[in-house]
């Protein structure tokens, strides 16, 4: 796994504890609780972060704060993602997905993770992601089977 990804994957966990943890009432305060557990962010990241989270701000006694989406989080994921992938295409051989620079790691572990019967595996780099089929004679179903996944319309 590559470091950005690891770095991003902590700092996803560890917005996760801090926001289901204390009460957190705005992106300043989250940087600063970040900050002194040692990771530095930008607002665009932390905003970028909650988002890919699903992250969402509900009303208390206190006033607004923090809360992971537990109703639109797999949705709110599939439609970021849906947003990153730039386009599907395919030989005889293998199918290669493009993202916008910098999302094609993020998109390919979505993939992986949900262990799609006929894929041996992804590869990624910045912007693009080579998916490897188990068999050359399915490639059109995987294909389909992606876009359903990525939530790209057919």
């Amino acid at each position: 796994m590559g470091k950005k990804l690891e770095e991003i994957q902590k700092r996803h966990s560890l917005i996760k504890s801090i926001i289901t943890s204390q009460e957190v009432f705005n992106q300043t305060q989250l940087g600063k609780l970040l900050r002194s557990k040692g990771i530095k962010v930008t607002q665009a990241t932390l905003s970028r972060d909650l988002n890919e989270l699903g992250v969402v701000r509900v009303p208390t006694p206190n006033g607004l704060v923090y809360q992971i989406n537990q109703e639109g989080g797999e949705s709110t994921l599939k439609s970021y993602i849906a947003e990153e992938v730039l386009s599907i295409d395919f030989n005889e051989c293998v199918i290669v997905v493009k993202t916008f620079l910098g999302r094609a790691q993020g998109v390919a572990i979505q993939i992986d993770k949900e262990n799609l019967p006929g894929l041996l595996g992804t590869v990624a780099g910045d912007d693009t992601i080579l998916v490897i089929p188990k068999s050359i004679k399915n490639i059109k179903k995987v294909v389909e089977e992606l876009k359903t996944l990525l939530g790209i319309e057919k």
